[in-house]
């Protein structure tokens, strides 16, 4: 990932709050030259003191069965917006796109059947906790559906992470964020609310 040193993030707690808040990620692998993508919820955690991604997707997606045991990357995205050269004092400048994004690099390992059902309990009760408390787990059509999918995790061995956020524009930050948000947007004031965060570092 291209990452211009204004715009590298390297703050773990950042980068957390980031992938917790944005953690509906993209899952990419290669297999006989051929790119595999799939969209899922990523869960990230802890293991022996390692930053490692939890998931699962559908049996017959044979993009875990390809991946087992092999290099993925994991990406997540949040809001983004195009930036028009109007918003700065320079006007002989050009368009661009404020946005970010986390990479993380690891191995996929396939999770066992009981590993598999805690975690999407966990998962449950991190999205739907009144659904959870209802242990609807424990019925019958629940345990036929946990055979249809298929648990994985991702033991996380670098991560890369790429804010850009006219950090390198450091004279024209505020003016952009006010016209963000005079936009109205959800996404336009997400972008403006982070400018401001890189202003005040």
């Amino acid at each position: 990932m291209y990452i211009p040193h204004e715009f590298k993030i390297e703050d773990l707690k950042k980068i957390v709050n980031f992938v917790e808040d944005n953690n509906f990620g993209i899952l990419l692998s290669i297999y006989n030259n051929e790119i595999y993508n799939t969209q899922i919820p990523l869960m990230l955690g802890k293991e022996d003191e390692k930053f490692v991604l939890k998931g699962h997707m559908a049996r017959a997606n044979m993009q875990w069965y390809r991946s087992r045991d092999q290099a993925v990357t994991a990406l997540f995205t949040g809001p983004h917006h195009y930036i028009s050269p109007l918003y700065y004092q320079d006007k002989d400048s050009v368009p661009t796109w404020d946005y970010m994004t986390v990479r993380m690099d690891g191995k996929l390992e396939l999770m066992d059947e009981p590993e598999t059902r805690k975690f999407l309990l966990e998962m449950s009760q991190f999205y739907d906790e009144k659904w959870a408390e209802e242990r609807n787990d424990k019925r019958e059509y629940y345990s036929r559906m946990v055979l249809q999918i298929v648990g994985f995790k991702i033991r996380v061995s670098k991560i890369t992470a790429k804010f850009k956020l006219s950090q390198n524009r450091p004279e024209d930050m505020e003016n952009i964020a006010i016209n963000l948000d005079n936009l109205g947007d959800a996404d336009a004031v997400s972008v403006a609310k982070f400018i401001r965060e890189e202003i005040k570092k």
